[in-house]
């Protein structure tokens, strides 16, 4: 008898690591299509890809860290719409460099995730590339009510963050220079957590809720989307942030301003509430971070100071 392609032999490997039972599933992985049956209220479909050396170095990312956090960023995105993950496709292109025990490590750290968040992942791709590693990964939820976007706000609107900002862009700079300590900084980067903790508190305040993302791409760009250019600015209230030790550490070792890193960081995948100052009193819990005004500027106070930033550092796409 002929020996199966060494593809399905992977594929059985992969299928043995994310096999879960789930009453909706009526035809799982293995067959040419996944189906199952729909959840109540509304479908919500997330994907994201990541390619390497533009999202991600193996140098110092490993096969767990990087299958746990390319699925945690596509779970902030679910978190950020008020919704509840389900299924997971994940589709990759594999170099050869990549062996068949770093596949396995980067799928067990995955679906123990998956696990985590009650979510499991159902099938996907595999591909070869001639050298860089990409996945792309796609994810089916929920939602009982109306989901939880992006909105414009007005002047006055006051913006939250569900947590500290600026870890993940410490932890990146700590990988890169191998510097051993900056602990949960380098934790916050390689394995950020998404916050589905939150959902279920924010469909609750659903009434309070004006606008909601997540800060994936660092606070100046994310801000952007609660704004019209036209018509409305931020200021950002730098006294009032919650300033995490390393990140403060790291900016006296370095020279720079706390804030600023607080600010322009990228990948901390907290989540940033859009509400009316009469509602703050619901998000107590909740960080200030700023407030939209008619100036058409952002600016920062800090210290009885105001400054203009006339560029939004941050994570650019192109």
């Amino acid at each position: 008898m002929r020996k199966p392609p060494r593809e399905w032999n992977i594929l059985e490997a992969i299928r043995q690591i994310i096999h879960r039972p789930h009453p909706n599933i009526r035809v799982p992985w293995g067959d040419d299509a996944f189906v199952f049956r729909n959840f109540p209220g509304y479908s919500v479909i997330s994907q994201d890809m990541m390619v390497e050396d533009i999202h991600f170095d193996l140098a110092y990312t490993t096969a767990s860290d990087l299958g746990y956090k390319s699925l945690a960023g596509n779970l902030s995105d679910v978190a950020a719409m008020g919704a509840t993950p389900h299924f997971i496709h994940v589709s990759l292109a594999v170099p050869k460099k990549i062996t068949e025990s770093w596949l396995d490590e980067f799928y067990r750290s995955m679906t123990s995730l998956a696990d985590k968040n009650s979510c499991q992942i159902v099938g996907g791709d595999l591909t070869s590339s001639p050298d860089k590693l990409v996945i792309d990964i796609n994810i089916h939820s929920s939602c009982g009510g109306e989901p939880l976007t992006i909105q414009e706000g007005r002047p006055g609107d006051l913006v939250l963050s569900s947590g500290p900002l600026g870890l993940s862009k410490v932890g990146l700079w700590a990988l890169q220079n191998h510097q051993m300590d900056f602990w949960e900084c380098r934790d916050a980067h390689l394995r950020p957590c998404p916050r589905l903790d939150l959902v279920n508190e924010l469909v609750s305040k659903r009434p309070y809720v004006k606008g909601l993302t997540d800060c994936s791409d660092g606070l100046l760009q994310d801000i952007y989307s609660f704004m019209n250019p036209k018509k409305t600015g931020f200021e950002i209230f730098a006294d009032q942030l919650f300033l995490h030790p390393e990140v403060i550490k790291y900016s006296q070792q370095a020279g720079k301003n706390p804030v600023d890193i607080a600010i322009s960081g990228g990948e901390d995948y907290e989540l940033l509430v859009l509400i009316a100052p009469e509602n703050l009193n619901h998000f107590t819990e909740w960080q200030m971070v700023g407030k939209l005004n008619s100036s058409r500027e952002i600016t920062v106070h800090e210290k009885g100071l105001k400054r203009i930033l006339n560029s939004l550092e941050g994570w650019q796409h192109f």
